[in-house]
């Protein structure tokens, strides 16, 4: 019977050619040893012969292999575990388990590219808890954690797995959605918040309960035209404090540049554009 691979071959074979196109560019570049890389990674459940199969399917030969026996397993698997516990570390919050800020640049510039490549959309919202100094000043600092923890786990229960959630900075959050056009997100975003305001937080000692709303800035790219990523958080950002000032607990959306791309054929002002396009 022939042996099952314990993990996605293609998209393993994906992810190495990948890296090499990536890596293409400096592979000509003259180093000496101390400059050189070894790039490792465990291939658990996969023998020799599997790799060798592997490797001539998806043209994998460049890439070498170490078989490993069963007294350096345990001590390299250890290695790879503590690897991998410092990279989460270094990419996520502690106290809600969200990509940090740090995670949250490097991935919204990677979809903004992605976005202009593919001509797709890329959605950004940028979330601020409604009166949370109020809570711990009210409640204590512990039940002001219990309800960004609670938030954050029902930001990330209510998105898809190929967004992403991370903690902004203190009270705010923000969700990447790469291919969420403006409509979609929206729809998403308000569920979002009619959902949590429904969510009953216990006050200490027995007092009784208290809800929690939360405004939300959102702004869309598509691709069509050059932006940064700190451009585009301003965006968000400005769309966010409109949406504190008049009233909270509300998505606002912000202007949208690419709405200044459509046609003058269209006759359609640009004013009108941003109405129509973005509900302002």
């Amino acid at each position: 019977m022939e042996k099952k691979i314990k993990f996605p071959e293609n998209e393993l074979a994906t992810e190495l050619h990948a890296l090499q196109e990536e890596l293409g560019d400096v592979s000509g570049k003259v180093c000496d040893e101390s400059q050189s890389v070894w790039i490792f990674r465990l291939l658990q459940g996969v023998c020799p012969d599997d790799w060798e199969a592997i490797a001539s399917r998806h043209d994998l030969r460049q890439w070498l292999s170490l078989p490993i026996n069963g007294d350096s397993y345990p001590h390299l698997k250890r290695f790879q575990e503590t690897l991998e516990h410092l990279a989460y570390q270094t990419d996520h919050d502690p106290l809600t388990g969200l990509a940090n800020r740090r995670a949250f640049d490097r991935i919204l510039d990677v979809e903004i590219e992605r976005s202009k490549r593919a001509r797709t959309p890329l959605s950004l919202a940028i979330f601020d808890l409604d009166n949370f100094k109020r809570i711990n000043d009210t409640y204590g600092h512990t039940k002001g954690d219990e309800v960004l923890a609670v938030f954050a786990a029902h930001l990330k229960a209510s998105t898809r797995r190929y967004d992403l959630a991370a903690r902004f900075g203190g009270e705010e959050f923000a969700l990447i959605m790469a291919g969420s056009g403006l409509v979609k997100a929206q729809r998403l975003l308000n569920r979002l918040l009619d959902e949590f305001r429904r969510i009953e937080f216990t006050i200490p000692d027995g007092g009784g309960t208290f809800s929690v709303t939360c405004s939300v800035g959102l702004t869309c790219y598509k691709g069509t035209e050059n932006i940064t990523d700190k451009e585009l958080i301003e965006l968000a950002d400005g769309a966010l404090y409109e949406a504190k000032g008049s009233g909270k607990d509300q998505v606002k959306v912000s202007r949208l540049s690419f709405a200044d791309n459509v046609p003058n054929e269209t006759l359609v002002h640009a004013n009108e554009k941003q109405f129509l396009f973005g509900g302002k």
